[in-house]
């Protein structure tokens, strides 16, 4: 070069050891396949004085995995020495490149041609030097303040762009994927709908480009990015330039390109034994390839978007593409306008090709010479994997398709975040689903041979979407078993061998059923959970089949062999089975080094040095804000990542006080202290805090600021009630400051309850422990009624009113209100007061004389009498309206017992607490857009009533403290006390069965989803009782040990139950659960009405019965009083 660029700030920023560790801060979000990673060369570091070479790791995945230990600064120095003497190097030259490897996965069997998807690979160190390289045209981050900007060329991506969008959170390269795909899709649905409904557009387009990546000229990109950034780096010139080539220019290896150059450049191209290997387009798989598929697709829309085209609400998820026009089109003008499209494309990227470009001064003649005889041509797909589909058509025929892309929101997260029911559940329903599509796409194939042309393109595009989710259904139905069956075992692996590996003929029955993304999926799994003896088995097994593969697709040749992606993949899937990541470890080290002995002071003294730790900003003490202004472990290059990342942060934090407290460090959420002191609530509330991933420092801050350690509310010892329902606020709810809310709520609600009610006695727990069981159930309700879809703020707002709407049942009523003018009053106090009149005259007429007493002792009787009736007119005052005084408690209580709570919030808790005493159909007859609204208070109002009612079980009386009391409670309060203590439990199970009639269409409901309330009960008692009212609404029928009762529509005409005669055990759990049926019956009269058209909603209350306990006689007649039978 005739400059030396050393001298450049660009060169001195990119080979910068903050950014360089940025690179390797963010390392997870773009090594997209570590599987692909070297696994066989030693990593190495050259002194660069002595020439002395030192082994860094053994291999690119062990250092891979070495490196989730972020604090691990002395390997991170080296590595970050290494990637400056490569990046020194790779700018001392223009010639020099970084090498990069291609391994090639199976993707399709089309026009009997088999067909790979190259994926790009590098050293683990050559990769981190690319992002180093990449965030200088990215991002703009300041190392002073620790902020990180988009640059000016990442603010070109527009809106409506979804994939790989740059992100400023340093953690991460780009936004997470399943984020932005999900707001794609979301949001093509809502707007296909409305557009269905407004009509501001008629037709649906979608589009594909062919072979995207590997038809970007890397001339053009190189002339697109220079032209944008040239006044932004117009003194760095000369860098920026040699930069952008690095990321564009790679050199292959003869071996592994020369007998896969049939799959790997186009067909007229010639190479020679010894010649030069180049990367074909945007090597896709390394870090920069999404970024500049971006670029490249800036510049695609704005032909898109010609008038001739296809002008319109556009959506692009990288090289996918969604657009409305407003104009009605048939196959013929469709297939005008592409091939209109196609030829502005194609002028473009001649004239990129033709373009004067100083390109020449900084990749060598050689090398831009090969990349001109690739004939760089981007084109759309024409037909086929391009389609058009009319507004008013899609709803009919997408409209139940649609449902199908919620199902598949829906189900995203199964395999990872149910319990075990959830799975039992989620796979009945899943295996329903693919039967039901299976039907579709037999029908379609059908209808696909006759249809016409315009037609068949429609028919074309709902098959490629059914199958899409075929695929989807099926991989998730596959792991769930896998799951449900304890983990991987021979006969889920013999299965996965026949329908993957074994007796492959038919390449393309086996594309059609299968997709290389669950293939890959499925053996991870399985080698994950084998022993490593069956795993490195399973790994040959897939070896073996892609050798198969080849020979029937006529690709055979042994050269080939050495990049299968599939072998390479599974083969360091078996090696990662002996790896293992901590991120802790340095940090933990750190920690015992430097304060292991403030484990042994007191706690008042612990809050003091953590405080001083979190605050103190001079020198020479070491706290978070020294280590800001001198980096972690004092190294200059962790600075920017310390001042930047709250993750970076949050874990120094949560080291230091989990060790300073005797916590194991960790981000779980279970606590012991090994030092077996007691955990209070101030301990637990800050590491709620710091083992909270949306942890904010300057809000942490504050909330250390204000809270009192020694309040002595704070120091009490935790409930560990709380610890089962803790990782489930920090999951649903995500804030920090609401989760902690949500801590103080259960303190206060437990303290409340801490002797009982403060009057009435004789009620069942309504304490903390209900509070817990509710947010249990609230979300068992969720997760098997997946209709019901909350948002952070929901669940927030729930999980308060778990704790707070029997509130009011605490407190002890105003004794006052019985001197009140209401209408029961007055009927119980002139009832009352004649009975006194009646009674006085009785005792005046005794002779004091009387030898038995009888005077007094009909007095005493009339004396507890009067105090029953008062008891219970209070204690029917407190049970009828606590719901309504449960509000108005916490109206009122918002500067006082509830200050911790946002106000705003508050009146959201209040009526969502007191609508669990509404009438049943004030609550499902509201009128509401439910998830869309900012607070989905409908849907709360269901969820907290449902669950309430549904903790029923005995875990809420006492045996023993029954039996003591039974004869001093009401009638009522017995009745109830004896219904939980028959009760052991109450399950919500989902079960689904697809319609056996396969012509059902998919509007027409044709999965059934059965909702079972199964009460399990510890008596049996069949005998008859009398039937004076036939219930409506429900059916009941009696067999096998099961009482069954079908919940039916609530509107009139209603049904009424066919049973003559009623048993007991049916009579009195009717009774005790008479506000559940209602609820179930309104339930199913409302998820009949929203439900998709995919599946038809039914209820049943199944009672089962068992004769393991005697209930004691004096019990079970108290029950029949209460039932008058």
């Amino acid at each position: 070069m005739a400059q030396d660029i050393t001298k450049y700030e660009l060169y001195t920023k990119i080979l910068d050891s903050q950014n360089i560790f940025t690179a390797i801060f963010c390392m997870e979000s773009y090594v997209f396949d570590k599987g692909l990673l070297n696994s066989e060369e030693v990593v190495e570091l050259v002194d660069e004085y002595s020439g002395e070479i030192n082994v860094i790791a053994k291999n690119d995945l062990e250092l891979y995995y070495a490196l989730a230990d972020k604090h691990n600064v002395d390997l991170i120095e080296d590595v970050i020495k290494t990637c400056q003497q490569k990046l020194r190097w790779v700018f001392s030259n223009e010639e020099n490149l970084f090498e990069a490897k291609v391994y090639f996965k199976l993707k399709n069997y089309d026009d009997e041609k088999l067909k790979f998807r190259p994926l790009h690979t590098a050293r683990l160190t050559d990769l981190i030097c690319m992002v180093s390289i990449l965030n200088c045209l990215m991002y703009e981050d300041s190392y002073e303040n620790g902020k990180r900007n988009l640059s000016d060329l990442s603010k070109l991506v527009p809106h409506n762009f979804y994939g790989n969008i740059p992100s400023t959170n340093v953690q991460y390269l780009f936004h997470k994927w399943q984020v932005k795909y999900k707001e794609y899709t979301e949001n093509v649905i809502e707007h296909c709908r409305s557009y269905q409904n407004n009509h501001n557009y008629l037709t649906e387009v979608g589009l594909d480009i062919k072979n995207f990546f590997p038809s970007i000229s890397p001339k053009m990109l190189y002339n697109y990015i220079i032209e944008k950034l040239s006044l932004t780096y117009k003194d760095d010139l000369p860098v920026l330039k040699m930069a952008v080539t690095k990321l564009l220019f790679f050199r292959l290896e003869e071996d592994n390109i020369e007998p896969w150059k049939d799959c790997y450049y186009p067909e007229n191209l010639e190479t020679t034994c010894g010649s030069l290997y180049m990367n074909r387009g945007i090597p896709q798989g390394l870090p920069q390839s999404y970024l500049f598929g971006n670029l490249c697709m800036i510049e695609i829309k704005k032909y898109l978007m010609k008038d001739e085209c296809f002008n319109g609400d556009a959506y692009f998820y990288v090289d996918d593409s969604v657009i409305y026009v407003q104009a009605e089109l048939n196959k013929e003008s469709f297939e005008e306008r592409i091939r209109t499209l196609n030829t502005y494309i194609s002028e473009w990227c001649k004239k990129a090709e033709s373009d004067k470009s100083d390109i020449v001064d900084f990749v060598p003649k050689a090398y831009l010479d090969f990349h001109t005889r690739l004939g760089y041509q981007i084109q759309f797909h024409e037909e086929g994997k391009s389609v058009f589909t009319p507004i008013d058509t899609t709803d009919n025929q997408f409209g139940p398709i649609l449902n199908l892309t919620r199902e598949t929101s829906i189900s995203s997260d199964l395999s990872w975040n149910l319990d075990e029911i959830d799975d039992q559940v989620s796979l009945g329903k899943l295996e329903a689903l693919d039967k039901v599509i299976s039907s579709e796409i037999k029908k379609l194939k059908k209808e696909e041979e006759n249809a016409s042309a315009n037609s068949k393109n429609n028919v074309s595009s709902r098959l490629k979407l059914l199958r899409r989710f075929k695929k989807f259904f099926l991989y998730r139905n596959r792991l769930l078993k896998i799951r449900e069956e304890g983990g991987p075992n021979k006969a889920l692996l013999d299965s996965f061998k026949e329908r993957f590996l074994e007796n492959i003929t038919n390449l393309t029955d086996w594309f059609e059923q299968n997709d290389e993304g669950i293939f890959q999926s499925e053996y991870r799994l399985f080698i994950q959970k084998e022993s490593k003896g069956e795993a490195q088995k399973l790994s040959k097994d897939i070896e073996d089949f892609e050798k198969a593969v080849l020979r029937l697709g006529n690709k055979e040749d042994e050269k080939r062999y050495k990049y299968l992606f599939f072998a390479k993949d599974s083969s360091c899937a078996v090696m990662m089975k002996s790896l293992s990541q901590d991120m802790y470890a340095s940090l933990i080290r750190w920690a015992k080094e430097n304060f292991n002995g403030f484990k042994n002071i007191n706690s008042e003294n612990q809050m003091k040095q953590f405080r001083a730790f979190l605050t103190t900003t001079k020198e020479p003490s070491m706290s978070i804000y020294v280590m800001m202004s001198n980096g972690y472990g004092e190294k200059d290059f962790t600075k920017f990542v310390m001042k930047s990342s709250s993750e970076y942060q949050r874990r120094i934090l949560n080291v230091y006080f989990s060790e300073i407290m005797g916590v194991v460090s960790s981000d779980a959420l279970t606590f012991m202290k090994i030092n077996s002191r007691k955990f209070h609530y101030t301990e637990l509330r800050i590491l709620a805090y710091l083992r909270n991933k949306y942890f904010n420092l300057e809000q942490f801050e504050e909330f250390i600021e204000h809270i009192k350690d020694k309040d002595i509310s704070n120091r009490m010892g935790i409930d560990m009630g709380l610890l089962e329902v803790l990782n489930k606020f920090i999951s649903h709810v995500r804030k920090p400051e609401w989760v902690d809310s949500l801590i103080l709520t259960h303190r206060l609600t437990k303290g409340l309850w801490y002797n009982g009610s403060k009057f009435l006695n004789s009620y069942t727990l309504h304490n903390e422990e209900h509070a817990v069981t509710l947010i249990n159930k609230s979300l068992e309700l969720t997760n098997r009624i997946d209709y019901f879809v909350l948002k952070d703020i929901d669940y927030y707002i729930l999980f308060l009113a778990c704790y707070l709407h029997d509130v009011s049942m605490v407190i002890h009523p105003d004794l006052g209100r019985m001197s009140s003018a209401e209408g029961k009053n007055i009927v119980i106090i002139s009832d009352l007061m004649t009975k006194m009149q009646d009674e006085l005259k009785a005792f005046n007429a005794i002779k004091p004389g009387d030898r038995k007493n009888s005077r007094l002792k009909n007095a005493g009787k009339f004396l507890l009498s009067i105090f029953n009736e008062v008891y219970g007119y209070f204690e029917s005052e407190v049970r009828d309206h606590h719901a309504t005084d449960s509000a108005k408690f916490i109206r009122e209580r918002s500067n006082t017992l509830l200050s911790h709570l946002e106000p705003t919030l508050l009146s959201f808790v209040a009526k969502v607490s007191e609508s669990h005493g509404y009438d049943v159909y004030d609550v499902y007859g509201l009128k509401s857009r439910a998830k869309d609204d900012t607070v989905s208070l409908k849907y709360l109002m269901i969820l907290i009533r449902l669950a309430d009612l549904l903790d029923v079980a005995n875990d809420r009386v006492n045996y023993h403290l029954l039996r003591q009391n039974l004869k001093h409670l009401s009638l009522t309060s017995k009745f109830h006390w004896i219904s939980h203590l028959v009760t052991d439990k109450i399950e919500l199970k989902a079960i689904y069965n697809a319609d056996e009639d396969e012509e059902k269409k998919l509007d027409e409901k044709p999965i059934s989803e059965d909702i079972n309330l199964d009460l399990y009960l510890n008596v049996k008692q069949l005998t008859s009782a009398t039937k004076k009212n036939k219930c409506e609404s429900c059916l009941c029928n009696l067999k096998d040990d099961i009482i069954n009762i079908e919940i039916k529509k609530g509107s009139k005409p209603r049904e009424e139950c066919n049973q003559e005669s009623c048993t007991v055990l049916c009579r009195w759990m009717m009774k005790k659960h008479e506000w559940l049926i209602p609820e179930l019956v309104a339930l199913n009269d409302y998820l009949f009405s929203v439900n998709n058209s995919l599946i038809k909603t039914r209820i049943n209350f199944n009672i089962h019965y068992r004769s393991d306990i005697t209930l004691d006689p004096d019990m079970f007649d108290y029950v029949q009083e209460y039932l008058r039978v």
